[in-house]
């Protein structure tokens, strides 16, 4: 009993919370992609309204990610803000349901990322603030990664194909608002307001002082990460987005082995995606950095130069650790590289200028390639982001506790320990 209270802490909760809470996100987000074969079939759609779709939520997400960011470093009541948002996106992912035409569709997207936006920085400054030093890497990565992989790359094709073969695909997306309800109960009942004191304590600033974009973009590592997050987000969001339409329409696989090809790299990113930060906390982030955004290269390629199902699904699964480098850009390094005051605004500026370039420009403009020159192009450009991301990933600064010599009284991002 003694066993089971001291595993059950706090942070513990916290982490377990925020693992279904950005989950759900990245279910509710990458549904759609997974039903497209079915939704385009009905309603009449063509590659570069898949492309727009997946641009529009990327556009509105890319504005109130950062804008959800600086909210969360300033807003009293975090877990009120947190579960209406989780509320909102899981009754907009429901309305999916009733469209009937590409213009609905369309809409209900850039609704969706407005909704969606703030969570992931709003659930990472928190963590950062919650989380101890040593467990920083494994919880970011776990949350974020893991989450993502588990819920919108493993359960999300398998689960929602089923449920749209078994029924269709208007029912699935009703179905999604079920756990939202029970999500936003929880963080009700669960989730605490970070106190005031404690986050004081770890920082030199005093957090009523302005929070300001040039204060955390003097770092080399926010632009960096921007960058290097931008083009992953290219890699992943070409893969997700036009990979299970070119599995079914250019490999002719049926919906449900598409399902099952998409699941074994989104079993792979559930390992990978918090393996990789927390072997970075002994290693160091940046060795991790590289030889994960190296590995990220294959995650694409892997779709088009096999034909064999069993190859494919090894090298998707070994590609998934490229995931490693998208939780690395996007929260582990930012947080690490800025005074954790700055660390929503630092971590939803990531998210915000990476969902602007991979999430909006990117799947329209390749929704437009694919039109012209074929499904295959998208996997291509991707490739070709993910060698980018290699190259500037060189050029990260070491942000590790247990790789970089502090002067005595000083934490890594440059705060004073109290």
């Amino acid at each position: 009993m003694m066993e089971n209270k001291r595993f059950w802490t706090y942070e513990n909760k916290l982490v377990t919370i925020f693992f279904f809470t950005v989950g759900f996100v990245f279910f509710d987000r990458l549904a759609l992609n997974y039903l497209f074969p079915m939704i385009s079939a009905d309603l009449g759609l063509n590659y570069t309204q898949l492309g727009l779709l997946g641009a529009g939520l990327a556009l509105t997400w890319s504005v109130s990610g950062p804008l959800g960011g600086f909210i969360s470093d300033k807003v009293k009541s975090k877990k009120t803000m947190l579960a209406v948002l989780v509320l909102a996106f899981s009754i907009v992912s429901l309305l999916h349901g009733l469209a009937q035409t590409f213009a609905v569709l369309f809409v209900l997207r850039l609704v969706m990322g407005v909704v969606e936006g703030p969570l992931i920085p709003q659930t990472q400054s928190i963590l950062a603030i919650e989380s101890s030093e040593r467990r920083r890497g494994f919880n970011l990565g776990f949350t974020m990664n893991t989450s993502n992989a588990l819920f919108g790359s493993i359960l999300a094709p398998v689960v929602i194909v089923a449920l749209a073969t078994s029924f269709d695909w208007h029912t699935a997306f009703y179905l999604t608002i079920i756990p939202g309800l029970i999500l936003s109960l929880v963080i009700l009942k669960t989730v605490k307001n970070p106190d005031p004191m404690k986050f004081h304590a770890l920082h030199a600033v005093k957090s009523t002082e302005k929070v300001k974009v040039k204060d955390v973009l003097k770092h080399r590592n926010i632009w960096l990460s921007i960058i290097v997050f931008s083009l992953s987000m290219t890699t992943l969001l070409a893969f997700q987005i036009f990979g299970p339409t070119y599995l079914v329409q250019a490999k002719g696989l049926s919906d449900t082995t598409m399902s099952f090809v998409m699941a074994s790299f989104g079993l792979g990113y559930a390992i990978f995606g918090f393996l990789i930060p927390t072997i970075s906390e002994r290693t160091g982030r940046k060795p991790a950095s590289i030889v994960s955004a190296l590995l990220l290269i294959l995650m694409p390629l892997a779709l088009v130069v096999t034909d064999s199902l069993p190859l494919m699904m090894v090298l998707l699964f070994i590609g998934s650790a490229g995931s490693g480098i998208i939780g690395m850009s996007m929260s582990v390094i930012p947080v690490e590289s800025a005074p954790l005051q700055y660390s929503g605004l630092a971590v939803g500026l990531t998210i915000g200028v990476g969902e602007l370039f991979g999430g909006f420009l990117n799947p329209m403009i390749n929704g437009a390639l694919a039109d012209k020159f074929g499904i295959q192009t998208p996997l291509f450009v991707a490739a070709g982001a993910g060698v980018l991301v290699l190259l500037f990933s060189l050029f990260f600064k070491e942000t590790a506790p247990s790789k970089v010599p502090l002067p005595q009284g000083q934490d890594v991002n440059g705060s004073v320990r109290v």
